[in-house]
């Protein structure tokens, strides 16, 4: 069965997957972008695009006519100058909760949210819907946007959470190939700590299902069956492309001093309308250490993942630039 589909963030990497995914399987799509470049973007997916900003209530209104399905894929870490977490996550999430209102068709509403809600764990794993204990803007920003459609899935609105580990893929900022192959990459922390993964294509298989099928629970863990540790995971990205491994300051600079420097460089940037990448949120994000259960995905939903581990996630991806590269 076909039905029209909403997607916001239409130009980021995740839709990028999902939006031809959606459209090979027969459904039309409507996407959101922010400018007319990252809608010819979207187009090329074969989906069909309105332009604009989630605050503006009649682009809104016009990207959700017909909408039987909507995926909430717009949010970010940090944008430049003013756009704080805060901004893009909950205020963004507010406006389209806010249409959301006045689009009674819609049978699922499925939100992007993060595993950086959990905060750092010290390595202990999580159940899917375990209370939210942020310990980052960006951690809290998506924690108040759960919160927002908490209350909306209570008035009645039909919500899933999807909270996703960190998203990897070929071309995707995560794997730090260029740094790593420049051989000058230098990463917060001393690697032990466990990072929650999941390649794209299962998470876009997991956002598929949680769009389409019937379901139990409002929050869903959507990460790899197995974690690894930050030196493993980038260890095996320098092997692959070889590279050099990262190296982890903490020996060499005292926390509280690399966080002092990253706030500095976060207000500097962010006065002159820059977007800041070395920020405060990035080192307590790199250097979290968590494990995230995905029971509810397994078993509500029937998911099976094409790379249960990161491992062999990366060497489907790196394998495949190694070959192309003419390399054994």
């Amino acid at each position: 069965m076909s039905d029209h589909v909403f997607v916001t963030g239409a130009s980021g990497r995740v839709a990028a997957s999902l939006i031809p995914r959606l459209v090979a399987a027969g459904h039309t799509v409507t996407g959101l972008a922010r400018s007319k470049a990252k809608a010819q973007r979207v187009r090329a997916f074969g989906a069909t695009c309105v332009v604009g900003e989630l605050s503006h209530p009649t682009v809104m209104d016009e990207g959700l006519a017909g909408a039987v399905i909507v995926y909430h894929l717009a949010g970010g870490m940090r944008g430049a100058g003013i756009q704080t977490p805060d901004r893009i996550n909950r205020l963004g999430s507010l406006s389209l909760i806010d249409r959301l209102e006045h689009a009674p068709q819609v049978k699922a509403i499925v939100f992007a949210s993060s595993c950086a809600v959990y905060g750092d764990q010290s390595g202990a794993a999580v159940e899917d819907g375990s209370p939210a204990r942020p310990h980052t803007r960006y951690g809290a920003s998506k924690a108040a946007a759960e919160e927002a459609f908490e209350q909306a899935h209570r008035r009645g609105m039909p919500v899933r959470i999807a909270r996703l580990a960190a998203v990897y893929g070929a071309g995707f900022p995560f794997l730090l190939e260029d740094w790593i192959r420049s051989g000058r990459a230098w990463l917060p922390g001393d690697g032990t700590n466990s990072i929650p993964t999941i390649h794209v294509d299962d998470a876009v298989e997991a956002l598929v299902r949680l769009g389409t099928q019937p379901t139990q629970h409002v929050h869903y863990n959507v990460a790899d069956c197995d974690s690894i540790t930050s030196h493993e995971f980038y260890t095996a990205v320098a092997q692959a492309i070889e590279g050099s491994a990262p190296r982890y300051w903490s020996p060499l600079v005292p926390r509280a001093a690399s966080l002092a420097a990253a706030r500095l460089n976060e207000r500097i940037q962010s006065k002159v309308a820059m977007r800041p990448r070395f920020t405060p949120d990035a080192i307590r994000l790199m250097t979290a250490s968590i494990k995230v259960r995905t029971d509810r995905l397994r078993d509500d939903l029937g998911m099976t993942w094409m790379y249960p581990t990161a491992r062999v996630g990366l060497d489907s991806i790196l394998g495949v630039q190694q070959s192309r590269a003419g390399r054994p």
